[in-house]
């Protein structure tokens, strides 16, 4: 089970819900949920910010970044305005959010350092 399956698993079960019942907030089928637990698929962007937002924890936290689930200090971010990320102040927290998520996965699949 990866780290981001025991994170839903474990906040699903501390908020006292079944998968079907998660499934229904998620708008998703509960063997969805089930693969996600089990980490056998993992929730593309969208899916991870609904949740985040259903269990009122960071994505982070969700991807195992950050140990505390409501941590809204900033980790090692590249979306710093002064260095060309200015875009960023424009969006919601939400938006900035994602747009940190995408940027990071991009530079681990995509680094020249990683492809030498």
């Amino acid at each position: 089970m990866t780290v981001l399956g025991q994170r839903i698993r474990h906040l699903r079960h501390k908020a006292n819900l079944t998968q079907a019942q998660l499934s229904k907030l998620l708008g998703c089928s509960s063997s969805t949920v089930s693969l996600y637990e089990g980490g056998q698929r993992s929730p593309d962007t969208d899916m991870l910010i609904r949740l985040a937002d259903v269990f009122g924890v960071s994505v982070d936290y969700l991807l195992g970044r950050v140990s505390d689930p409501t941590a809204k200090e900033k980790t090692e971010s590249s979306l710093d305005p002064e260095e060309g990320w200015s875009v960023a102040e424009d969006l919601t927290p939400e938006g900035a959010e994602l747009l940190e998520v995408l940027t990071r996965e991009v530079k681990k699949r995509f680094s020249k350092k990683e492809r030498s």
